[in-house]
């Protein structure tokens, strides 16, 4: 898939970014599991993936990527990944304890939270949430996507689906999965 070096460009001109390379990158399994998707959709679509941290600058980079890209005329479409809560003993990760108690707390509580503040697109409570309740790896995705979206002229999102690993496989550690679109 080609990169949208242009916009790219643009980008890191004004904000600080560690530009990756084919032989000098961080492995990231989100991206290995969207670029299918996307080639397959989108089989002509240029794509400038970035990782973004969890804090309050990521929002000004979605914003602005959002800018550039309009000032560029392109058609843009904004992809964010993360998982929630990451739950158990394989995580360091167990303030209730194992079973299904824990697994309710992680649906009904804890991934609800963070969920609810991306359905309100809330993008700076989404990072404030995530760092304080570990219900969210990549709060900076999510955020910096809910700032894009925004500025796109999305004003609501819709949850499509929720689901925890557990759901499929029983164990005591655990994950949880949210779809949303913004439109």
């Amino acid at each position: 898939m080609e990169i949208d070096r242009e916009l790219g460009k643009r980008l890191v001109s004004e904000f600080s970014f560690t530009v990756e390379t084919p032989s000098r990158c961080e492995p990231d399994n989100t991206i290995e599991l969207q670029l299918p998707f996307i080639k397959y959709f989108f089989p002509d679509v240029k794509i400038l993936p970035m990782g973004v941290p969890p804090a309050l600058a990521s929002i000004r980079i979605g914003e602005k990527a959002v800018a550039v890209s309009k000032a560029l005329g392109r058609n843009t479409i904004v992809l964010g990944s993360t998982d929630l809560t990451h739950y158990g003993y394989n995580y360091g990760y167990t303030p209730k304890g194992v079973g299904e108690e824990a697994v309710d707390w992680v649906r009904n509580e804890n991934d609800k939270k963070v969920v609810e503040l991306m359905l309100r697109m809330d993008a700076e409570e989404v990072i404030h949430e995530s760092l304080k309740n570990y219900n969210a790896c990549c709060s900076g995705a999510a955020a910096t996507a809910i700032a894009a979206a925004k500025s796109l002229g999305a004003t609501r999102g819709e949850k499509l689906v929720y689901a925890t690993s557990y759901d499929i496989r029983p164990d005591s550690s655990f994950v949880g999965y949210v779809g949303i679109v913004f439109s």
